[in-house]
């Protein structure tokens, strides 16, 4: 087997096994555990009889519109909930009764030109950074709901704390159940994949559980009091600039590939300042580790050039110890060694590129910067491409680059076309910022290739 298909090989192989793990480690047990929370409450609604009740009376919902600075609070006019923020910026509604006072909510009033909400008990205005300010005369609770856009297993839900000595702790959902005291706490908050909402300065009890598909905390205060309430995007600037600063919540994600994520997307943030436009920026970015990445690519071209020269005498190793595989081995790792070429040296940019290409994907996932940005067709870079443009494209690119590629086995190419057809099928419903990001990665491949054939002459 050639160099080429060696690398080809390995890297489908560590490509799938990493998917493959992901799903069994993580995604796997939340649907197992979804499936028998539904077969079990299935079987409990089965086994339990009906009992005959009038059909209840459903209040039509009556929403009340509060526009802010280019973004509009929606509030249920009979309960005084904050039903929905419409984020026209993000093309995003987080919605679903974020922030419900409960008990005795009758006669609720809206002030949509003063931009603020009183019930009999408590009241509360709106001001700019998406800042709500909160004022209650009873010890009555306040319900506030992880703010969420979609439902799904890959729907992010944690519950984050930071003490006023400046601990920071984030709970995943699984370890949601807690009970705790706000009056230590700088501030207490709920974030989802692109949304916060986080509470300052409340003196009371707070009990946070698991609530479905998402995480619900309960607060009773100990007195009236005053506190701030934020929820809008978790946006770098906007949560930096909140009083007080929200810093921690904007996290990324990626695990203990934490320290490449952020790198990324500083790089994305500098080359967004440079040409306006996030798709443009993936672009960029993609060249930049292109041209970084260059020198280990010229060692692949070289160890393939050299390849090409030692295959005649590799074929005469292999009819001459065919019956010996321990000899064979033996005998082509002593001629690799004497021409100095390393058959697995051209593995490395290929595995380079996986925690970079999943760097991106977290960025992609969680930095509600790019949810919402366009390029050309994509109305979303977060989301797969609608028509499946961006994949057929960088399946073809893919193709012209394994035909190309310099090899001493024809059946390497057959290879390398076969994986370029198996990856269009894995980047279908990717977002539309990885498959641009590898379209462009894979297209400047393709120009460097050509013109290292021509600088090295094989």
């Amino acid at each position: 087997m050639s160099d080429r298909t060696t690398r080809l090989l390995l890297f489908f192989v560590f490509a799938t096994g990493f998917m493959f793990l992901w799903d069994y480690i993580f995604v796997r047990p939340k649907r197992e555990a979804l499936r028998k929370q539904k077969a079990k409450a299935a079987a409990v609604k089965k086994a339990t009889p009906k009992p005959r009740k009038a059909a209840p009376t459903i209040r039509p919902l009556k929403l009340a519109e509060i526009p802010i600075d280019g973004y509009i609070y929606t509030v249920d006019v009979g309960n005084g909930a904050i039903y929905s923020l419409k984020d026209r910026k993000h093309k995003a509604e987080p919605k679903g009764y974020i922030i419900r006072p409960l008990r005795d909510t009758a006669g609720v009033s809206v002030d949509a030109r003063n931009k603020r909400v009183e019930g009999r008990w408590f009241s509360y205005s709106f001001g700019g950074n998406f800042g709500i300010t909160f004022k209650v005369e009873d010890r009555k609770p306040i319900q506030i709901t992880t703010p969420t856009t979609q439902k799904g297993r890959y729907q992010r839900k944690d519950l984050m704390i930071k003490t006023r000595g400046g601990t920071f702790k984030k709970v995943r959902y699984r370890d949601a159940n807690l009970k705790f005291k706000g009056d230590t706490l700088l501030w207490f908050g709920l974030r989802s994949r692109y949304y916060l909402v986080a509470v300052s300065g409340f003196k009371g009890t707070v009990l946070s559980f698991k609530d479905g598909d998402r995480i619900t905390l309960r607060l009773y205060p100990d007195s009236p009091q005053t506190f701030r309430v934020f929820f809008g995007p978790a946006e770098r600037e906007i949560l930096a600039n909140f009083n007080p600063p929200l810093s921690e919540a904007f996290d990324l994600g990626g695990g203990w590939l934490k320290w490449m994520v952020w790198p990324i997307y500083w790089a994305l943030v500098l080359f967004y300042k440079v040409s306006r436009n996030y798709g443009l920026a993936i672009v960029l970015l993609a060249l930049v580790l292109k041209v970084l990445l260059s020198p280990l690519y010229v060692n692949m071209y070289r160890s393939a050039k050299a390849m090409q020269k030692l295959q005649p005498k590799l074929k005469k190793i292999q009819e001459l110890y065919k019956d010996d595989p321990e000899r064979l081995q033996w005998e082509m790792m002593k001629l690799y060694r004497e021409a100095g070429v390393n058959p697995l040296g051209g593995c490395l940019p290929m595995l380079l590129m996986l925690p970079i290409f999943w760097a991106l994907y977290q960025v992609l996932q969680n930095a509600i910067e790019l949810k919402g940005t366009s390029f050309f067709w994509v109305q979303d870079l977060s989301m797969k491409d609608p028509y499946y443009i961006l994949p057929v494209v960088m399946g073809l690119v893919s193709a012209a680059n394994a035909w190309f590629q310099p090899t001493a086995d024809p059946n390497t190419k057959k290879t390398s076309l076969m994986m370029s057809l198996i990856f269009v099928f894995i980047f279908l419903n990717l977002p539309a910022g990885i498959v641009l990001y590898w379209l462009a990665y894979s297209l400047f491949g393709l120009i460097e290739q050509r013109l290292y054939r021509y600088i090295l002459k094989y």
